[in-house]
């Protein structure tokens, strides 16, 4: 009798509340519009929050002119001995992973008006001149391979070659457009790029995405044209000061209508990929909270509450010009260096694109292969500490500090500011509820850890264990009101920055 009365009871529970079935969200994300409120509605994607270290390369004509000790040759002459003969897109890729990038990819366009792609808008390309190979379609379809992400970076608002899609005018390098910068359809009477023009460069920005579809896109020199500015202290912390200057601020910049409407293009053909993609840009280029900012061959000093990337060049600034090309006399920076900047800028919330410039042949000498392995060795035991990190609430500690924060500051004086780091120095992350100690040179003796007593962010009792990645040894340690004390063992587990794994105990 009980049962039968329960029936309608469940019949009840078990229907009653489906009889009207919630309404799924169909509705697509909204598409960003061209108005900066809208794109910063874009978030940097987590697998760019967890990347750490990139791999990209300058390679063009510039490669051939210092090759050739003809740095004053036009750069639409040298293109004629720009053979790349050596290139090999899949020996690239597996010189990236072997050195642990997560992401990379080629400068598809820099400062001169030839493109590293075969472009269907001008015959000035890398396809048909020159090496007559496609640069970035290759890169991009070996990198597409691997787990690692596609990025691609662009240095130009020169163009060669037609106008744009639209208007056929031919822009010759040798003609009167490469001797006069107020030639008419290049610069207005105010000396301001013309519409014309400046749709030539949309043109041109836009089929770098929509033939390769990169996950990572980077705008560098005339994007928004505030370096200059900003170097000269014209523009300090995003305000105008009174420095003069004959240079006007941002005059050699993209408008920001243009900036706006490829950066939503973009995003939004990302959308219809369904990537998941960022913009990288310099500084004051655009407002914050629109993309990911970059720091050109510089660092920051101290924790900072925003994700950022710093583009380091892997060749000392010692010989100009175009240093940023391969050139034996900007000697290379080795392995060590490259780590201890990597735990110090991923301690501070960063990441590393690293330039590794290959020879004028399209090869990459064999001392910078070396320090790739040695970098790529690093990272096979201890990227732990370094990949899917996240900063914690204290970066570091120790005496090094960075002497020249923000834009070329690791190049300033041919590079002897470069933090000369000890075993004092420790840089800090976390990932899973550990603690990674990275200490950035080798202690002889028993080392303190100032972060990590427990009248700090510690409570007593609250280190679980404390092991050195790389080694069998046990550690002896002891934690105190004002510092954890460990004692290293004999033997190194690897050649430089050596890090401590400390898991946490729940209190």
């Amino acid at each position: 009798m009980k049962k039968n009365l329960l029936l309608p009871l469940v019949f009840v529970i078990l229907f009653g509340c489906t009889s009207k079935p919630k309404e799924e969200k169909t509705q697509a994300q909204e598409k960003y519009k061209t108005n900066w409120s809208s794109l910063q509605k874009h978030e940097t994607p987590q697998w760019l929050l967890d990347a750490k270290f990139g791999i990209y390369c300058h390679w063009g004509v510039q490669s051939v002119k210092l090759e050739l000790g003809k740095n004053n040759m036009p750069d639409s002459e040298a293109i004629a001995h720009w053979k790349g003969e050596k290139f090999n897109a899949t020996e690239w890729v597996d010189l990236f992973q072997k050195a642990g990038a997560q992401f990379a990819g080629p400068v598809a366009w820099h400062v001169n008006g030839c493109l590293n792609w075969n472009s269907q808008i001008t015959d000035w390309n890398s396809a048909q001149k020159g090496p007559k190979i496609d640069i970035y379609g290759e890169l991009a379809k070996e990198i597409g391979k691997t787990d690692m992400k596609l990025m691609a970076s662009f240095h130009s608002s020169t163009l060669w070659g037609p106008m744009s899609k639209a208007d056929n005018s031919y822009l010759s390098p040798e003609g009167d457009y490469a001797r006069n910068g107020n030639t008419p359809k290049v610069h207005g009477p105010e000396g301001r790029y013309t519409n014309e023009y400046l749709q030539g460069w949309l043109d041109r920005m836009k089929e770098g995405y929509e033939l390769y579809q990169p996950d990572m896109v980077w705008v560098d020199v005339g994007f928004g044209g505030t370096v200059g500015p900003e170097l000269r202290k014209q523009l300090v912390g995003g305000k105008i000061t009174d420095v003069k200057s004959k240079h006007e601020f941002a005059i050699d910049g993209i408008r920001e209508d243009i900036q706006k409407e490829y950066i939503s293009s973009y995003f939004n053909a990302a959308m219809d990929w369904g990537k998941e993609v960022e913009l990288i840009y310099k500084s004051f280029d655009i407002p914050p909270g629109v993309a990911m900012r970059d720091i050109e061959n510089g660092n920051l000093d101290g924790l900072q509450f925003d994700p950022w990337m710093a583009d380091i060049n892997l060749q000392q600034h010692i010989t100009w010009p175009t240093v940023w090309f391969y050139n034996p006399k900007n000697v290379i920076k080795d392995a060590n260096i490259i780590v201890d900047m990597l735990a110090d800028i991923t301690s501070k919330n960063g990441r590393i694109l690293l330039n590794v410039p290959p020879m004028a042949d399209g090869s990459f000498a064999e001392n910078v292969k070396q320090e790739l392995y040695k970098i790529g060795d690093w990272l096979q035991l201890n990227g732990e500490a370094i990949y899917g990190t996240t900063p914690w609430t204290i970066y570091g500690e120790g005496p090094a500090y960075i002497k020249n924060p923000g834009h070329h500051g690791q190049g300033k004086n041919k590079g002897t500011e470069i933090p000369q780091y000890t075993s004092k120095d420790i840089r800090y992350t976390q990932k899973d509820g550990n603690i990674f100690a990275i200490v950035l040179d080798w202690p002889e003796e028993k080392l303190d850890f100032k972060a990590l007593g427990y009248n700090g962010k510690l409570y007593p009792n609250e280190i679980k264990s404390i092991s050195l990645i790389g080694s069998n040894t046990k550690l002896k340690w002891t934690q105190n009101a004002k510092s954890l004390s460990v004692q290293f063992p004999k033997e190194k587990p690897c050649d430089f920055a050596y890090v401590l794994k400390i898991e946490r105990n729940k209190l």
